[in-house]
């Protein structure tokens, strides 16, 4: 294999994505913007939800309306925020499930929640200087 390999999409498919992209963007602080593809391809068709990153590695993610086999669970998914304490207000205001409250971690501050399906969002704030 040649070149480099690096992740470039995460997709998690929810079970009610209204309420997942509204914990999302209020309580996570991620941008998702409502979105449509028609067709019935599993992974790329229906009612979605998505942000891209493009400074630096491009990446994508994207909330897909569960289709059959119901919603993925158990993945975690991490995000990066400015300041930890008021995320954590605000997640917890949006109806985050607390796993585990801001605590120091070798990469910075970090507190965990579960969304509605049962996956875990990260929310850390590196170290300060």
């Amino acid at each position: 294999m040649t070149g480099q390999v690096r992740l470039a999409a995460v997709v998690v498919e929810v079970n009610d994505i209204e309420r997942s992209a509204k914990l999302y963007r209020d309580g996570f602080g991620v941008d998702l913007l409502a979105a449509y593809t028609p067709g019935d391809d599993r992974w790329l068709s229906g009612p979605h939800a998505e942000a891209s990153w493009r400074e630096g590695a491009y990446l994508h993610l994207a909330l897909f309306q569960a289709k059959g086999g119901g919603p993925t669970r158990g993945a975690q998914l991490a995000f990066t925020v400015d300041d930890l304490e008021a995320a954590n207000e605000r997640a917890l205001k949006a109806g985050a499930v607390l796993i585990h409250p801001p605590r120091d971690e070798p990469w910075g501050s970090t507190a965990r929640y579960a969304d509605l399906d049962g996956n875990c969002i990260s929310l850390t704030q590196g170290p300060r200087p």
